[in-house]
């Protein structure tokens, strides 16, 4: 896997107007390497899919990036006009939403979406070599290419997300971001799914952000996850870091909530709710329901540490100087 960086985001930080005003996402920080796949995982509400739909410049009327920058490829994506947002997108960077079936256009077939996109950026394509070129991505998915000139309804939820992967492949991007593109299909469906996106991913050398709330399907597929919490990321390092040396204690309740394909072991669930992004509590803001408490983690808010060479990192006092040294737990 290359590590030239592809995207780079700093600081972070996105607001919904209201009334009332909520910052759904708050100072994140990441980088996303070519060819690699990244893991983002957290609770419903922790702001997945603000900091996604931010990434790729798609937030509702009422949401702003109020702080921080997007490097993109190199380029502000942040300050790119309209016309080169369009220009870059499904070229550049493409999504493969979670509800397959609420992106897919009803009263027009796959093919023609997907022919579509390719003619919007490449007009001088001819249109033979487009429909072509939409049988062919079909078939990389493994959905038989007479199924272009199908509707959405007519194909299986499986078939749909397959279709949508196809269409977010179709201009080659650099990066495809994936917002729980398996949530609503079965175990052995979503199974296959993740198998031909590793599969794809590792042959066409793109990258992807997956995003899910399912630690043990991240753990299988991921190279690097970001553990998000309230807004925040907590947590960050390489799936093999996190599965094995998982730093901070939400991170290890979200692990021990899945059951394990590779041993035996009881879930344990995490105790209590997220809290209000109204008004989020002071100090850490997973102290109320965190079983490894410090009485500082109240008051102060955490600072990020890096735990080693690798860029594993976590934001929580358990790793400050003094709760090492002193080694005590209230």
């Amino acid at each position: 896997m290359s590590q030239e960086e592809l995207l780079k985001v700093e600081g972070l930080s996105v607001t919904y107007y209201g009334p009332p005003d909520v910052e759904a996402v708050h100072h994140a920080s990441f980088d996303i390497k070519r060819g690699e796949i990244f893991g983002l995982a957290g609770e419903s509400g922790c702001g997945k899919t603000t900091l996604i739909a931010a990434l790729t410049r798609l937030l509702p009327d009422n949401g702003a990036v109020t702080a921080g920058s997007i490097a993109f490829a190199g380029a502000d994506w942040l300050h790119m006009t309209p016309p080169e947002v369009d220009a870059w997108r499904w070229q550049k960077i493409s999504l493969v939403s979670q509800s397959a079936m609420n992106s897919l256009n009803p009263v027009i077939s796959v093919g023609d979406q997907i022919v579509d996109a390719i003619l919007a950026h490449r007009p001088n394509t001819p249109k033979r070599e487009a429909w072509e070129r939409a049988e062919a991505l079909l078939r990389m998915v493994e959905v038989d290419p007479k199924h272009v000139h199908s509707f959405a309804h007519e194909l299986s939820g499986g078939m749909r997300q397959r279709v949508m992967i196809a269409m977010a492949l179709a201009l080659e991007p650099d990066l495809v971001v994936m917002d729980e593109p398996t949530t609503a299909l079965d175990v052995v469906v979503q199974a296959q799914i993740i198998h031909q996106v590793r599969s794809l991913q590792e042959r066409l050398g793109f990258s992807v952000i997956f995003v899910t709330h399912d630690m043990s399907l991240l753990l299988s597929i991921a190279d690097r996850m970001a553990i998000m919490y309230a807004g925040e990321i907590v947590e960050l390092g390489s799936r093999e870091r996190l599965n094995r040396h998982a730093a901070h204690p939400y991170t290890r309740g979200l692990i021990d909530s899945f059951p394990s394909v590779f041993e035996k072991k009881s879930r344990v669930g995490i105790p209590g709710a997220p809290p209000s992004m109204v008004t989020p509590p002071p100090g850490c803001r997973f102290h109320l329901r965190c079983p490894e408490r410090l009485s500082v983690c109240d008051v102060a808010v955490p600072e990020e540490r890096v735990l080693d060479s690798g860029g594993h990192r976590v934001r929580c006092h358990l790793y400050s100087v003094d709760a090492l040294r002193q080694g005590s737990h209230d």
